[in-house]
């Protein structure tokens, strides 16, 4: 029972900090951002802050790497097979559904981690994992070497493209459902934007 309280007791802290860091960094640049700051606004002792976290980088490195875990194991049933039957469908696949389900989920930490005050490497790691995620499997259909572009080329594109349009529809208040935002990706990368929009056809009969 003690061990249950303790644990809650915990959780609520952590989650405490959190905000409060989240907080601060819809004001400030993460580097502005002192231990004091998230302590006061946690309304926590620096001693309650160092159970925790070793300093407010390793606070940023543990939040970020909680969202890389779980987007992580949304992708796990990113396989050959449902990739061919969700083609055939012209349905998004759910991978994509998932990653804008859980950014919605965590709106307000991933909204300033990828803004202006935020980490510009938080990018660049999610970025990489979509590329893990979603083109592990392209040999098991076709040779990387014979593809019809450059295999590196088309993945910085497609991953680029998915973290750019995650940032509007998060700074745009999420007007879109995600399994909206996912059926726009999946169209615009399946069908390319000029056909995806309606305008390939209309330029071709000017």
């Amino acid at each position: 029972m003690e061990n249950k309280k303790y644990e809650r007791k915990t959780t609520q802290t952590k989650n405490d900090i959190k905000q409060a860091f989240i907080s601060l960094l819809e004001e400030k640049n993460f580097h502005a951002i002192t231990v004091r700051d998230i302590t006061s606004h946690a309304h926590i002792n620096r001693g309650t802050f160092y159970l925790h976290y070793l300093d407010k980088y390793d606070l940023l490195e543990k939040c970020e790497q909680e969202i890389l875990q779980q987007l992580e194991e949304n992708a796990r049933e990113m396989l050959p097979a449902n990739m061919k039957q969700y083609l055939i469908s012209d349905e998004p696949h759910p991978f994509i559904i998932n990653i804008f389900t859980y950014f919605q989920e965590n709106a307000p930490f991933l909204k300033v981690v990828l803004g202006p005050n935020g980490d510009p490497s938080f990018e660049e790691k999610i970025r990489k994992l979509i590329i893990q995620k979603m083109f592990k499997n392209v040999s098991d259909f076709k040779r990387v070497e014979d593809l019809n572009m450059p295999f590196e080329v088309i993945t910085q594109f497609i991953s680029s493209a998915i973290v750019g349009v995650i940032r509007y529809w998060l700074n745009s208040n999420m007007q879109q459902s995600p399994k909206e935002m996912a059926n726009i990706m999946f169209q615009i990368m399946s069908k390319g934007p000029l056909e995806a929009i309606g305008l390939k056809g209309y330029i071709l009969k000017e």
